[in-house]
């Protein structure tokens, strides 16, 4: 999204200068990084940046990678890199059923439209993510974890910041949620990780992208470009084998 596309209560947060908004994110960090906390990372740049920030206060707090079984070979490199790197307390996820299963069932509930007016089902991220990290969360007792997400992603997410800012509680997760770069700009990302030398996923630059995620994710308004360009070869299964149409030829040679 666009600053000038933000609600004016999360646009005044964003604006502010960037050193108060770093302030205040290590402030969050050194409030709950050493109580019963975790740290998720999808080793993207913005939950890189987050576990940069909380490995600084509490070099031994759990991390949790919610593995999809459908992720991109860098983010598996690039994950047991830094594991090795910043020799880190790592609890790993995995998916209480395979993608192509829990395709049969997103094929019941629809998918977000060609032009993003349709959300779609969440039984993707559910079955691959959510329910898997709630599984960790109840069997470790974590209270307070930290994310990586940012308001200006996406509007679901400026939503949430407007209505509960960078810390409450979700009851359907069990856990108390932290969001210390919520209010942070992409720039302000990239140009973090460049001053502060943290390292970086190489699918950004391999494959083009600006945000990571599934190497099949559905859940963006763009998922059907990128996959076309990324990974033909699904893209074409996905659309034949669930929606009974043929590649446009357009999007065969892109």
């Amino acid at each position: 999204m666009k600053i000038s596309q933000l609600l004016p209560s999360v646009r005044k947060e964003v604006e502010k200068p960037f050193e108060e908004k770093l302030a205040r994110a290590k402030q969050l960090i050194r409030m709950f990084a050493n109580k019963n906390a975790c740290v998720s990372c999808s080793f993207g740049k913005d939950s890189t940046v987050v576990l940069w920030l909380c490995l600084q206060e509490n070099p031994k707090i759990p991390v949790i990678y919610n593995n999809t079984g459908i992720e991109w070979k860098e983010t598996l490199e690039f994950k047991n890199q830094l594991k090795e790197a910043w020799n880190l307390n790592l609890i790993e996820s995995r998916p209480i059923m395979s993608y192509w299963q829990v395709w049969k069932r997103i094929k019941e509930k629809g998918l977000r439209s060609q032009d993003g007016s349709k959300k779609g089902s969440d039984l993707c991220c559910d079955y691959l993510k959510e329910i898997p990290f709630r599984h960790i969360v109840k069997e470790h007792s974590f209270q307070f974890g930290f994310t990586g997400i940012t308001a200006i992603e996406s509007r679901q997410r400026m939503f949430t910041a407007c209505q509960k800012g960078m810390e409450y509680y979700s009851k359907k997760d069990n856990i108390t949620k932290i969001h210390p770069i919520l209010y942070w700009t992409e720039q302000e990302v990239w140009d973090f990780i460049s001053r502060t030398h943290i390292p970086l996923n190489s699918a950004y630059e391999k494959y083009g992208l600006n945000r990571l995620g599934c190497m099949f994710c559905v859940s963006h308004k763009e998922w059907r470009k990128q996959m076309a360009r990324t990974n033909l070869k699904a893209y074409r299964f996905i659309q034949e084998q669930y929606f009974h149409q043929k590649l446009l030829e357009a999007e065969v040679r892109g």
